[in-house]
């Protein structure tokens, strides 16, 4: 099975805001008990593949999937029902 073992596999997550393309094809994997940070500057995306992740933005294309199963539903509540949280740095 592809994907066995990570807790969080993003795989060709693309998201564009009007004609702004915020994410361009990114994975992003996960395993259990990983500690990761993304870096990088302002409008680089950082926020954004987390709010996909997270249910508060919609994917253009791409898959996600949360050990080892599709998230098919892109909500706060499915992220939540499938074991993903966030805590904001900023609350606007």
């Amino acid at each position: 099975m592809q994907g066995a073992g990570l807790a969080v596999r993003m795989t060709g997550i693309s998201k564009h805001f009007g004609g702004v393309r915020a994410l361009d094809n990114v994975d992003f994997e996960v395993r259990p008990g990983e500690v990761h940070a993304l870096l990088g500057g302002n409008g680089a995306g950082k926020s954004t593949i987390l709010k996909v992740l997270n249910g508060v933005h919609q994917p253009d294309a791409g898959t996600i999937q949360v050990n080892g199963r599709p998230l098919t539903v892109h909500t706060p509540e499915a992220s939540r029902a499938a074991g993903i949280a966030m805590n904001y740095q900023e609350m606007s």
